[in-house]
């Protein structure tokens, strides 16, 4: 505390923090403490920032990604969790757009954009994965199936 009884901050630098809670059934565990991550920076925060429900998973997944009224398209999907995906595709889209995405070994799944940066979308499930369906899919992928 300052002198004046308030908190004592650097004068003219703020604080910025970022705090995710995650439970362990939807960070991909069935049993397990709640998970906290956070980030505490001087910097100001950047211009898309996205609270995280679940922990996603870094994969190198081929998949398929279909607009509504249009044909699959093969996508490269570069992270996964159970309740969304990021991938890189050369399709024009806009967040807000409703799509499905085919994995490997399940059935095309719903989701809408989120964010759009360039060639890169990031998607929100419109319901989300199971722990045990994103294990055997992260597993398949790692097979080359």
């Amino acid at each position: 505390m300052g002198r004046n009884g308030r908190p004592w901050r650097p004068a003219g630098r703020r604080w910025h923090a970022a705090v995710n809670f995650l439970d362990a059934w939807s960070a991909g565990f069935e049993h397990g403490p709640t998970l906290i991550h956070g980030e505490l920076s001087m910097a100001a925060p950047t211009g898309r920032t996205i609270a995280r429900r679940s922990r996603r998973l870094e994969v190198d997944l081929g998949a398929g990604l279909r607009q509504r009224g249009a044909t699959s398209v093969p996508v490269h999907v570069l992270d996964l969790s159970v309740e969304g995906f990021r991938a890189a595709t050369t399709l024009q889209i806009q967040a807000g757009d409703d799509v499905w995405l085919r994995l490997p070994g399940i059935e095309p799944r719903a989701a809408q954009v989120v964010w759009v940066e360039k060639s890169v979308i990031g998607c929100a499930f419109a319901h989300p994965l199971h722990p045990a369906v994103l294990e055997m899919v992260i597993a398949r992928g790692r097979r080359g199936a």
